[in-house]
């Protein structure tokens, strides 16, 4: 049901949850909706590549509504691999209200903080740099033009995570991102994702792409130089640019119109710089398209896998030593009515009890640097990272 009422005390609504509730609360929040849920009505956890998908959402839809509930939502999660099982839901309750004021105080919870008692990367830096070497001498023998390639930092901290303080933390850093906490059957996926797959109002769609990004620094005078240098970056302006044209190529069979920025714009989180680009999109009058329809041509980009798509995602098989599942994967809600939003599951966690994991990717093209990628996917960690509270680790190493 959407409503209308003045801005959340964030803090005390979220610190007020009870311990039931700590870690069975979907949340998801933009500048356009806080979409809350809560409990288990039913569960879909058909792929979305699946031929019976849509009708088993359909079916999901159908029997919400013969309880009386006017629209219905499903909300959850979907793998970065479509071939792999989903895990959404049809809550027991929810609400779509006005979204959490961007002007969040940063860390307005000063006790809130950890200590790593363990940490492995996977891979390792040694593996890492093997990895990216094999790509590198993919790209230069094969029709390879871009892929994206990850490391997962595992840690052990000194006590269990609370769950509320954490996604107070990760709103006050970053005001503007795309938050979630997602229950998983291993725990929670919560997060500040910068970037925006799809929205789905009525019949127009918006995306925002990134790809091309740089570290930002606490010098002002370095940092706008890393701003500028990634905006004059050619390898950057080209990772974005692959992105851009297969979403654009991809909505084109779908819609009407589109509106997109001819340059790519900068935009900035706490930790990074990155190049974006918004798209806008009206779908065919008579389109009975559904936002699934829409995310199994669009996801994954060239952003989080590769290009051409199909080839990236073998190489990613073949070379990545873990199994993404989530991450880099969505995020995100629909209703009934056929509006969604889903944004990709980036600068995020995993969280059971005290173990964690978090997970960051590089795009690897034919002018990448292994240290540089190295390096960046470090920096795109450190926003959890501090979200965790946790100081003087040093994730280069």
């Amino acid at each position: 049901m959407d409503v209308a009422f003045p801005d959340y005390d964030y803090d005390a609504e979220l610190l007020s949850l009870s311990d039931q509730h700590k870690t069975d609360l979907f949340l998801f929040n933009s500048s356009h909706n806080l979409v809350r849920a809560r409990g288990v009505s039913q569960k879909i956890e058909t792929p979305l590549s699946a031929k019976t998908f849509q009708h088993d959402v359909n079916k999901v839809f159908d029997a919400e509504q013969r309880k009386g509930i006017d629209n219905p939502i499903l909300v959850g999660a979907i793998p970065f691999d479509l071939d792999q099982p989903c895990q959404l839901l049809a809550p027991k309750w929810s609400e779509r209200v006005k979204p959490f004021s961007a002007d969040f105080p940063a860390f307005k919870d000063k006790d809130f903080s950890h200590q790593i008692i363990n940490h492995a990367f996977k891979p390792d830096h040694t593996g890492f740099v093997n990895m990216i070497e094999a790509a590198l001498l993919t790209l230069n023998h094969d029709d390879l033009k871009k892929i994206v390639l990850s490391k997962i930092l595992e840690l052990t901290l000194d006590r269990s995570v609370d769950i509320p303080r954490l996604l107070t933390n990760i709103m006050g850093q970053n005001p503007s991102a795309y938050h979630f906490s997602v229950p998983l059957e291993s725990g929670i996926l919560i997060g500040a994702s910068p970037e925006l797959l799809i929205r789905k109002e009525g019949n127009t769609l918006y995306s925002n792409p990134l790809a091309g990004s740089a570290k930002r620094s606490k010098d002002l005078q370095e940092d706008r130089r890393a701003s500028h240098a990634l905006q004059q970056s050619k390898k950057d302006q080209y990772e974005h640019r692959i992105v851009v044209d297969a979403i654009r190529s991809a909505l084109i069979p779908m819609v009407q119109s589109m509106k997109l920025e001819a340059q790519p714009s900068l935009i900035s989180t706490p930790t990074m710089w990155h190049l974006s680009t918004q798209i806008e999109a009206i779908l065919a009058k008579d389109s009975e398209l559904s936002i699934f329809d829409v995310i199994k041509q669009l996801h994954p980009t060239p952003a989080m896998c590769g290009t051409p798509t199909g080839l990236a995602h073998h190489h990613i098989s073949a070379l990545e030593p873990h199994k993404r599942g989530f991450f880099s994967g969505l995020v995100g809600w629909c209703d009934a009515q056929g509006n969604g939003e889903w944004a990709i599951a980036i600068r995020c966690a995993e969280v059971a009890s005290n173990k964690v994991r978090l997970f960051a990717g590089a795009g690897v093209v034919p002018d990448s640097c292994v240290e540089s990628e190295w390096r960046e996917t470090s920096a795109k960690m450190q926003t959890m990272i501090n979200a965790f509270g946790i100081k003087g680790f040093n994730n280069d190493d």
